[in-house]
């Protein structure tokens, strides 16, 4: 008979692996003797690197909280309850002595996340399934700021604004480059004040046609136009009653429509297309763009009574340039992820770590992330590598435009005023980015501007 290889898999542990609930089995002193890929996946963890942790310390590397479970295992109890983490949601737990007799023979706890759950009943009955379900491992890509907070005390100072400010009931305008996670901040902000049954609308203003724009918003009466659907559409403002409605690149809303939205928010009624009954409407508004919607007022292009509307609370967000406090903790948390879904896992040499550290990341935390997945499937050969993250000396520290040394500001001349003195260093910058990008659009996208400040700012007056 052939005989199985001692590296090789055992046909039962391969069975345990396919299951799509997780599964950890506990030693009678508590610690972990085996763990599946589902329950791994669920702790944000590597399987084979669970084997052996006592549950202590297991309970402080997991993303679950499994406070409650260790206090149910401390009593001998057994049993089922739900545990939650900020990346995972609700996690249905059961606890249960392997040993029938009552002998101390171990545990068997069994996890079953409950919107794969939710999402696998939905399509056995045929029903539709909610638009908003997302994977265990897609929500763990969502940031942990309970860990960002503490390690850059200016992230929390910032998200306790938001957060006062939602409570207050006053609207929030996040700002800030594109790829910095304004998207990511406003999710957690409605988190914060909202219902688990709370709905979140993220709309994104940049990619609803402009013909289409009011239909989407604000909805459309039966019969309002040729084509239009017989029963009426509800816009997405009224999709979000009774929770948040996130406006991102708020400065891509139409010009004329503009007008309407700022009636809205003075009023809190909605008409739609063709109707002639306004209807009221509770929401929190949160909006966001990496545009200079001020200076967007000054051209005529954004009104700014809608912009002082909207922009009650500011919240700034910096790039990820700035805060490079945070870079370890996205590299390391990107990599638990990207080893979710590979049979070896992928670890990182110290020099590419190095040059990680050192780039200056112009797409901010969508960049880096993209970074990561490259070097997944690549490795670590510098032929097959980016060539930006290959050029980089990894022994400089990361930086920011204009922040070296050699870019410093030169001292005034004589004669010259503080203006002249600002423009002439806001020049060296949008010329560093412009070299550094290849073009001004590019360089317009990172320093967090529009194409038309990069423009007038270089603009060689006759």
């Amino acid at each position: 008979m052939k005989q199985t290889s001692a590296t090789s898999p055992r046909p039962l542990d391969q069975a345990l692996h396919a299951l799509a609930d997780g599964i950890i089995v506990l030693n009678p002193d508590h610690s972990i003797s085996f763990a599946n890929r589902e329950a791994a996946s669920l702790c944000g963890l590597n399987a084979k690197e669970m084997e052996g942790f006592d549950f202590a310390q297991f309970n402080s590397m997991s993303s679950l909280n499994w406070t409650l479970l260790g206090e149910t295992l401390e009593a001998g109890r057994t049993g089922s309850l739900i545990l939650r983490g900020e990346a995972t949601g609700a996690v249905f737990v059961t606890l249960r002595r392997i040993s029938a007799t009552g002998a101390n023979e171990g545990h068997v706890v069994t996890l079953r996340d409950l919107a794969v759950f939710d999402h696998a009943r939905r399509q056995a009955t045929g029903a539709r399934s909610a638009p908003t379900f997302t994977s265990a491992t897609e929500r763990r890509m969502r940031p942990d700021f309970a860990r960002q907070r503490v390690i850059s005390p200016w992230l929390d100072r910032m998200i306790s604004r938001g957060e006062r400010a939602l409570l207050q009931g006053a609207r929030v305008i996040i700002t800030g480059e594109s790829g910095v996670g304004k998207t990511e901040i406003a999710r957690h902000l409605h988190n914060f004040v909202a219902n688990g049954v709370d709905p979140f609308i993220a709309v994104n203003c940049a990619a609803i046609p402009e013909s289409l724009f009011e239909s989407e918003l604000f909805g459309y009466e039966k019969g309002a136009f040729t084509g239009a659907s017989t029963e009426g559409k509800k816009g997405l403002i009224e999709a979000a009653e009774g929770g948040t409605l996130f406006l991102d690149e708020i400065g891509e809303i139409p010009l004329p429509l503009q007008a309407k939205l700022l009636s809205f928010l003075e009023e809190g009624t909605i008409l739609r297309i063709g109707g002639t009954r306004p209807r009221r409407v509770n929401v929190r508004v949160i909006s966001a763009t990496n545009r200079d919607l001020l200076e967007m007022s000054e051209d005529r292009r954004f009104r700014t009574d809608l912009y002082y509307r909207l922009a009650v609370v500011n919240m700034p967000m910096k790039p990820l340039r700035d805060v490079p406090e945070l870079l370890d903790h996205l590299i390391d948390r990107f990599l638990t992820a990207i080893n979710q879904r590979r049979s070896a896992p992928l670890h990182l040499s110290d020099d590419l770590r190095a040059r990680l550290r050192a780039y200056h990341y112009p797409g901010n935390i969508r960049e880096l992330w993209n970074l990561m997945q490259q070097i997944s499937v690549l490795g670590d050969d510098e032929e097959e590598l980016p060539r930006r993250l290959m050029a980089l000396d990894p022994t400089q520290a990361q930086h920011s435009y204009g922040s070296s040394p050699d870019s410093a500001p030169a001292p005034l001349a004589e004669g010259a005023s503080l203006r002249d003195a600002v423009s002439e260093y806001e020049l060296r910058i949008i010329e560093d980015a412009i070299r550094v990008h290849g073009s001004k659009r590019k360089a317009a996208a990172a320093l967090g501007v529009d194409i038309g400040t990069i423009s007038r700012k270089t603009r060689k007056e006759p």
